[in-house]
């Protein structure tokens, strides 16, 4: 072999080295995240056109909100109990099932200590009931909890967190939002191993801000701006929902969630801006009655909205997370293809 034939076989040899490193740095910047569902709504009622989208997407858990938990005339007590279902019908094996609880902040103020240690049993006897007899769960492994707590809350919050995983024996989780993160010295770190990063409701729909209320990706950088310092290991949920702000005439807003701007391309209704309508004559929009020359401005979450900000989460995390997506509804997954939601 002449000296010309080895030097030329050597530059190929380099240029796929060269070729296959780069492929691999283009692989790795795009992750794969293992892709998860919250469910919150009162029956659990998914069709076999959603199941077969989970499946498609290699759904590993669905989070499923059970019941509330409020304070009423200084009475603490559970409301919206999920309606008995029986999920070995309605996914593969495969899927998990996370029973999730929502707080309202007010129920750990000035909140004894015997009525604390009562709150967890009450609460771990709720679980247990819905998740064993209701929804035929026998395996579940994590608790989530869901709380909005403030400084004054936190303490009890935390020690709440702590008890209950002590009463029930399961890993216990908690949410996490923006300005939590963004403010953990003065709102403290839960006592769990892991948090979900609620990364939406960035801003209040009624503040009469031009931008996304609920995603707007310039905000979200903001609040997570020392994302790396918080002690937390991290999964995060992103948002698929939609709602319209409407407007009546005195100045006074009030939302229709699950609004879009197709169920507005009617003649009831007139186009006046990009994402804006004006109501031409009196109607009902998801149950919420509407009078004629109000208005309604739809925010939505777009495909290009959320691979934006998975870009954005992949540069600032740098290490594999999971996403949990809220929340599971056909009308919300018919906008997005599988690929926009890998």
């Amino acid at each position: 072999m002449n000296r010309l034939t080895l030097l030329k076989r050597v530059l190929i040899v380099i240029g796929l080295l060269i070729g296959l490193a780069s492929c691999s740095q283009k692989t790795e910047w795009k992750q794969k995240h293992n892709i998860s569902f919250y469910h919150w709504k009162s029956t659990y009622n998914v069709d076999e056109e959603v199941r077969e989208y989970t499946r498609d997407l290699e759904c590993q858990k669905v989070y499923i909100h059970i019941f509330d938990v409020i304070k009423k005339g200084g009475v603490i007590m559970p409301t919206d109990e999920l309606v008995p279902i029986d999920t070995n019908l309605l996914h593969a094996d495969s899927v998990k099932f996370v029973p999730v609880v929502f707080f309202t902040n007010d129920v750990f103020t000035d909140i004894k200590p015997d009525q604390l240690r009562d709150l967890v049993y009450n609460v771990s006897s709720l679980i247990n009931t819905i998740a064993y007899a209701g929804m035929n769960v026998a395996n579940f492994s994590e608790v989530q909890i869901d709380c909005d707590w403030t400084q004054t809350t936190k303490e009890n919050y935390f020690n709440f967190l702590t008890q209950l995983g002590e009463q029930m024996d399961k890993e216990i989780s908690s949410t996490i939002r923006l300005h939590q993160v963004k403010d953990k010295d003065i709102m403290g770190v839960p006592p769990v191993k892991k948090g979900y990063l609620m990364c939406y409701a960035t801003s209040d729909p009624r503040d009469g801000m031009k931008s996304n209320s609920i995603l707007d990706i310039n905000l979200l950088k903001n609040y997570t701006a020392n994302l790396q310092s918080y002690p937390l290991d991290l999964d995060f949920a992103l948002p698929l929902f939609s709602w319209g702000i409407v407007t009546n005439h005195q100045g006074k807003v009030k939302l229709v969630n699950g609004l879009s701007k197709a169920d507005l391309e009617n003649e009831g209704f007139k186009k006046i801006a990009d994402n804006q309508y004006k109501v031409l004559e009196d109607c009902f929009l998801n149950d919420l009655y509407i009078n004629k020359d109000f208005t309604i401005e739809v925010e939505e979450i777009t495909p290009e909205l959320l691979v934006d900000t998975k870009k954005y989460l992949d540069e600032k995390i740098n290490k594999e997370y999971n996403i949990v997506y809220y929340h599971l509804s056909k009308g919300f997954l018919k906008r997005f293809s599988i690929n926009d939601l890998n």
